[in-house]
């Protein structure tokens, strides 16, 4: 099911579109059926080849409703967003008429419902689309990733929630969605294709929750396929400006960390999973942006003007995740899908086969939100970087002195002493508390950490936090739900019941994470600040800079220090993520001071060395973390159980 999207951030430079918002109150709807209210099936066509200033045309048959009044519904939001999105701003008015052609009353109530009247014999509705991509009111509201794109020709975006309505009480009835596309196009999505004949698709969806679970994107061909375990991975992908062969370039970026999954989990629960991506082109864009002859002024004007390629990211579903990145002429979008993939792929397991009512019967007219976010984002987010480490994929010095530094580094904006993260989960439509969503990435993710730390402890190192949800997800799997209120004390249960009093105080209360004496359990030292002798950085210790505007790993020299003589030239390319490696082991420890090393460099397209001796510097700290050298037998023992060795 599920899924927000995760912000470009290679650089503090990126301009974040995500924006958490609050919308108007949700109008009271007073609507009882007068008699037996069914539906057999909800019988759609889309006409993708007669598209009209940027809109399609959507049209349903819906006969014998037998009401004389009847809601037709658009989501207010929908599941893995946490904020209101307002789709039904997107249908500017719909022509609902019966059996015999003639038009009956219809008016606008709210911002995303409908009222029918005189409907005993309502027979079709019909109405336009519009592409939220590129509409005033939705473009800053509506992730792109849950939105929609039309391009005549090119390329459509289908999120469900916004080309697909529904009627009040009636979203579990099936589905068949018939699209007419235009000539050698084809469709990508995780939802079953029930027939292709020509340029007819046909998709049946069990129910509309169903539906709005199975993004499609039709478009012509990219693709490419690999298995992770039992599961086939499929990788199908549009880039803006018309080129193909990415897919494959994305499967070597993300193959390595999926095959990672296989020896974390033993059997994954879908048999197929999809990667479903928009390439948008920056090219141009970034070459205004780095040019040297380009005024400040202009630049600035470049940058208002293109605002949607600084936004990207990804919504995740049940077994399929839809991204939209920026392609920028760099390694910036594979480096960023490198990074999510692993997230989004590992939602297959919160929240689709462990999630409470609220998701599992997700209600689209008047939402409620879970209070468990800190399980669906944050238990996710730990896992993928967990994943990670454990498969060598990253060394411990990455996850403990950049992963889980940064994430306690950022997790000191949440307010822990003043709103509980239920609280906060609970109520993230609201201004006070949707601000500090981003919260379930980086105090979520520890609090993954420091509740795995836990259940070793207590259990002695006979179960870990994946024992607990791979146990529960067994139980409850996609289609059960757990009970909101008594998850905790299921949760203890399968651990001791000591653990029911972490939960009350750091997740359900306000006690501040104990990061120092969590992580002392598994033998690594957590200092909040200090000083302490590092090697000089590589590039701004010396008076080196790059470009602002590298967003992929490699990064561009701009300026030599004056007093830099190691040989480095303007327009030199340096995989900065691989420095901090020459100068620090796996564990976190500095190389001796006069310790010589090799920099890889890239020059006008050929691969150097330049050779640099560490120097040292008293510098200050905020967050330092270093496994201990001389461990107890305890910590030993908890660190290998941690590390899965």
């Amino acid at each position: 099911m599920l899924k927000k999207g995760i912000g470009f951030r290679p650089t503090g430079f990126i301009v974040i579109l995500l924006i958490i918002s609050c919308s108007s109150s949700i109008p009271k709807i007073e609507y009882v059926p007068t008699n037996d209210y069914h539906l057999d099936q909800y019988l759609y066509q889309v006409d993708l080849t007669k598209i009209e200033k940027d809109r399609a045309m959507v049209s349903l048959e819906c006969k014998d409703l037998g009401q004389d009044r009847v809601i037709f519904h658009f989501p207010k939001t929908i599941p893995g967003t946490y904020k209101e999105l307002d789709y039904g701003e997107m249908i500017d008015s719909i022509i609902a008429t019966d059996s015999e052609g003639k038009r009956l009353t219809s008016i606008k109530i709210g911002k995303n419902s409908f009222e029918i009247s005189n409907a005993k014999d309502l027979s079709t509705i019909s109405y336009w689309v519009n592409d939220t991509w590129d509409h005033p009111k939705a473009k800053t509201r509506i992730w792109p990733m849950g939105g929609t794109n039309i391009e005549d020709s090119l390329n459509f975006v289908v999120n469900a929630s916004g080309w697909f309505g529904f009627f009040d009480g009636l979203e579990i009835v099936p589905l068949e969605i018939s699209f007419l596309v235009p000539e050698g196009m084809n469709s990508f999505s995780a939802l079953p294709l029930k027939e292709s004949t020509g340029q007819r698709l046909k998709f049946k969806a069990r129910d509309y929750h169903h539906l709005i679970d199975c993004p499609i994107m039709i478009s012509r061909p990219d693709t490419s396929t690999f298995m992770v375990a039992n599961t086939k991975v499929f990788i199908e992908s549009y880039h803006a400006n018309g080129e193909r062969g990415f897919a494959d370039v994305i499967k070597k970026e993300i193959q390595p960390s999926m095959d990672a999954v296989s020896g974390f989990i033993d059997s994954l629960p879908v048999d197929e999973y999809h990667f479903i991506l928009y390439l948008r082109d920056g090219k141009a864009f970034m070459e205004v942006m780095r040019s040297k002859e380009v005024g400040l002024f202009k630049k600035i004007k470049t940058a208002w003007s293109n605002l949607s390629l600084l936004g990207a990211g990804a919504l995740e579903h049940g077994n399929s995740s839809f991204y939209v990145l920026s392609d920028f002429g760099d390694t910036s979008f594979t480096s960023m899908i490198k990074r999510v993939a692993l997230h989004e792929f590992m939602h297959i397991i919160t929240p689709l086969n462990l999630h409470s009512e609220q998701i599992g019967n997700f209600d689209y007219v008047d939402p409620k939100m879970s209070k468990h976010l800190w399980l669906y984002e944050g238990i996710t987010e730990y896992f993928a970087n967990l994943i990670l480490v454990r498969s060598g994929l990253i060394t411990e010095r990455e996850f403990f002195s950049e992963k889980i530094r940064d994430k306690i580094s950022r997790a000191q904006h949440y307010p822990e002493k003043k709103i509980p993260f239920t609280e906060m989960s609970k109520n993230v439509f609201d201004k006070k508390y949707g601000r500090h969503y981003w919260q379930v990435y980086e105090r979520g993710a520890l609090i993954g950490l420091l509740l795995d730390i836990e259940i070793i402890r207590l259990t002695d190192g006979r179960k870990t936090l994946k024992d607990i949800i791979l146990e529960l997800s067994d139980q409850y799997g996609p289609e059960e739900s757990f009970d909101e209120e008594e998850f905790f004390d299921e949760f203890t249960a399968l651990v001791h019941p000591d653990l029911r009093q972490w939960f009350s105080e750091h997740i359900e209360g306000k006690v501040p994470l104990d990061i120092e004496g969590g992580l002392a359990q598994i033998g690594v030292e957590y200092s909040k600040k200090g000083k302490h002798d590092v090697p000089k950085r590589i590039f701004s210790d010396y008076g080196t800079k790059t470009r602002v505007f590298s967003f992929g790993k490699y990064r561009e020299i701009k300026k030599v220090g004056k007093k830099d003589k190691r040989g480095f030239q303007i327009g030199d390319q340096v995989n900065t993520s691989k420095l901090d490696s020459l100068l620090y082991d796996d564990h976190g420890y500095p190389f001796q001071e006069g310790t010589i090393v090799d920099i890889n460099v890239k020059r006008d397209d050929e691969f150097i060395e330049i050779s640099h001796t560490l120097e040292y510097k008293d510098q200050k700290y905020k967050h330092r973390l270093l496994r201990k050298k001389d461990p107890t037998k305890t910590q030993a023992k908890y660190y290998s159980v941690w590390k899965g060795s």
